[in-house]
């Protein structure tokens, strides 16, 4: 009920402040956070160690930019719970409907992406534009906040399948030649698969990759970047993942995993910032940064 409350309160403050004014508030708040909350602090400074390629003054600079710019992303959040579809349309920048249309040969497309940017905006933008997208989320336990948030989601044209268990409903809706958008940067320590990323073997899912195969989809790249840092328009793009498959099932998975996160690495080095990734991605933490 508190979470409910404060989601509703949060909603309102946030349409009904000016939105610079919002993101100015959230911002600060995000380096309160950044410097409040030690243990996500010294994941985030850990984890942008290995982008920064160990040097701890740029890993701490990325670090609280990535807890200020998700501050401002969480005011974006709460501003979709009562936007309209064609509000969420002007706000994508995208220019590869072409290259999307020709992804989807008939068994649809996997699109992963990680959390960077404003991939909610991304995600509602697609189907705002015509593209049948199916997300993968949590349920929350309370019914009022899960409706609140998801029923949006659904509202503004995504179909939300719960986490507990996709296959299935992902497996269809890849065969109704529809989009699947998962994030893939969630850390899979102990059942996870293993990648190379940004040079040390980080522990993730495999799922996507195991779906895709199944399916026969391909696998595209969606990053879902801010304009500029007091924007709330996304300069969308998505980059297809070259693979081919060779029939033997756990090398291919490991391959197209590779495959998929050595593109992710190019495209979070544009600007780490916009990364939020505060738990352990990698199996083994870059040596500590003074914090």
């Amino acid at each position: 009920m508190v979470t409910y409350a404060a989601v509703r309160l949060g909603t309102l403050l946030a349409r009904a402040l000016p939105r610079p004014v919002s993101y100015a508030l959230a911002r600060a708040g995000g380096v309160l956070a950044y410097y409040a909350w030690r243990g996500g602090r010294r994941r985030c400074v850990g984890n942008m160690m290995r982008v920064a390629g160990g040097d701890a003054s740029a890993a701490r600079r990325l670090a609280r930019r990535s807890f200020a710019n998700y501050g401002a992303y969480l005011v974006d959040f709460i501003r979709l719970l009562g936007a309209r579809p064609e509000e969420v349309r002007a706000r994508f920048d995208f220019d590869d409907w072409d290259l999307l249309a020709a992804s989807r040969t008939g068994n649809g497309a996997v699109l992963v992406t990680p959390h960077y940017g404003l991939w909610d905006v991304g995600a509602v933008g697609l189907a705002a534009g015509g593209v049948p997208v199916t997300t993968v989320a949590d349920r929350f336990r309370n019914p009022r906040l899960d409706r609140l948030i998801l029923g949006s989601r659904e509202r503004l044209g995504l179909t939300i399948v719960p986490a507990d268990r996709p296959g299935p409903r992902v497996l269809r809706a890849l065969r109704r030649n529809e989009i699947t958008a998962l994030h893939v940067d969630i850390p899979q320590a102990e059942a996870g698969a293993r990648v190379d990323f940004f040079g040390a073997p980080a522990g993730v899912a495999d799922g996507f990759a195991r779906l895709a195969l199944r399916a026969g989809a391909p696998v595209i790249c969606g990053m879902l970047p801010r304009r500029d840092s007091w924007s709330d328009h996304v300069r969308a793009r998505i980059i297809p993942i070259d693979f081919e498959p060779s029939g033997d099932t756990d090398r291919d998975v490991a391959d197209l995993m590779q495959a998929t996160f050595r593109v992710l690495e190019t495209e979070i080095r544009a600007d780490p910032a916009q990364w939020y990734i505060f738990r352990d991605l990698w199996l083994e933490p870059a040596a500590a940064a003074r914090q």
